[in-house]
């Protein structure tokens, strides 16, 4: 029994020391070919072998952007978006929807005026639209980083962000921004922004203010070029840019709405610099300006016209070339530059049945024409809206002048008159087109 004993004692031995032995020898090898990371990179750099696109020795941690100049790379491993600076660095867990979304844009410029350079990023930060995936469009909100040292001695970033709301404070603090819709036009929307303690004043009779900063915009109408009546307006979404130059941008939605439609006019954009001031995220001052889309944007009803003055241009052909006597399509153009105050031309060439119009008469507020003899404007095309006077036709300048029409049938008579939508010098009829049943 205890040789049995011995026996199994010993091959457990034997056993144990084969074990140990070749852990031992797995063990040698393993540290004999082994290196350490600084020394795989060093002999990545000596063989050349680098990935594409990744920092070196991190073959996962793709360069997301860089700066060579200022020093500063975003970095993303999937999960994770480190920012670098020599020794600084700071890690992100939250920004995995923005990078997947859209690669972020970098800009590195001194943005708080201390004279270092710091870090700008863009990035997505949600959707302005539902509309197909390839329109889409996006809200973004702006993070700038400056290298900061803590009392711990950690070197890391301190940060500023500009959210979506970030200029809704500043912009109510500082500035006065008032919607109207003037008495004596109603095509015409105004909107005036003033500092936040001034009052600004209209006129009673035409709703035209002088005070602070004004702009303005075309109202919407029915398709019988009836002017909708405003109801309310509200600023909507502020959407951040970012120029060549690194300037962030703002651009916040102006919605208007009327008192006889639920629809919802996005007429244009409040547009301003957004800046560092005072260690607080700011509107840049003397940068806030309104530009209205570009169908809405009309002429400055302000600037009138300096004198009263007319041109009539007399019909001398007598060649129609219509059997119909009703004048329900007319496409003219005229030039009043070099025209005397009464002149005479042969609309027989022109096309359109302004071969039946015997005189044009403009002046500075209406264009009025006065039909042959047997001829009668259309009263239907007038009801439906379907007139236009465009000065500048044919240029980036070009606008519909015309507001309302009138036609009136008296002692055989036929006259059509178009009213503009302010007055206007003879200067600006270098170049006119009217429409009529186009």
């Amino acid at each position: 029994m205890k040789k049995k004993v011995l026996l199994i004692a010993l091959i457990a031995a034997v056993i144990g020391l084969f074990i140990f032995s070749l852990s031992y020898r797995n063990a040698k090898i393993s540290q004999q070919t082994s290196v350490s990371p600084q020394a795989t990179s060093e002999m990545s750099e000596q063989q050349g072998t680098t990935v594409a696109g990744t920092e070196k020795g991190k073959k996962e941690n793709v360069i997301l952007a860089e700066d060579k100049e200022s020093g500063y790379c975003l970095y993303y491993d999937g999960e994770t978006v480190t920012i670098k600076r020599g020794e600084y660095e700071r890690k992100f867990t939250s920004w995995t929807y923005s990078v997947d979304t859209e690669t972020p844009e970098i800009f590195c410029k001194d943005y708080d005026g201390d004279g270092e350079t710091e870090l700008l990023v863009k990035l997505v930060s949600g959707k302005l639209n539902e509309s197909e995936e390839s329109d889409v469009k996006y809200t973004y909100v702006i993070h700038i980083y400056k290298p900061y040292i803590t009392q711990s001695g950690e070197k890391t970033f301190s940060s500023y962000v500009v959210t979506d709301d970030t200029w809704k404070i500043p912009f109510e603090q500082a500035i006065k921004c008032e919607m109207t819709q003037l008495k004596s036009c109603k095509k015409f929307l105004q909107l005036s922004m003033d500092d936040n303690k001034e009052k600004i004043n209209y006129d009673e009779k035409t709703g035209i203010t002088k005070d602070g900063h004004t702009y303005y915009a075309k109202a919407l109408c029915d398709n019988k070029k009836q002017y909708y009546t405003l109801s309310r307006w509200s600023k909507g979404v502020g959407n951040y840019g970012i120029d060549k130059d690194g300037t962030i941008t703002l651009d916040i939605q102006v919605l208007v709405n009327y008192e006889e439609v639920s629809d919802t006019q996005y007429v244009g954009n409040i547009h301003c610099e957004v800046g560092i001031i005072k260690g607080n995220i700011n509107l840049v001052p003397n940068s806030i300006v309104f530009i209205p889309l570009d169908e809405f944007k009309t002429v400055d009803p302000r600037d009138t016209a300096k004198n009263k003055w007319n041109c009539v241009i007399s019909n001398k052909s007598t060649n129609t070339n219509f059997e119909s006597k009703s004048i329900d399509w007319i496409e003219a153009e005229f030039s009043l530059k070099n025209t005397a105050d009464t002149d005479t031309q042969y609309f027989e060439k022109l096309p359109s049945k302004i071969k039946c119009v015997d005189t044009v008469k403009f002046t500075q507020g209406y264009v009025v024409f006065t039909a042959k003899e047997g001829y009668t404007f259309s009263q239907h095309i007038a009801d439906r809206g379907d007139f236009e006077v465009i000065i500048n036709s044919g240029n980036k300048n070009e606008s519909d002048i015309s507001y309302n029409c009138s036609i009136k049938n008296e002692n055989n008579v036929s006259t059509m008159t178009i009213y503009f939508d302010k007055t206007y010098d003879k200067i600006n009829f270098d170049n006119v087109k009217i429409n009529f049943g186009v």
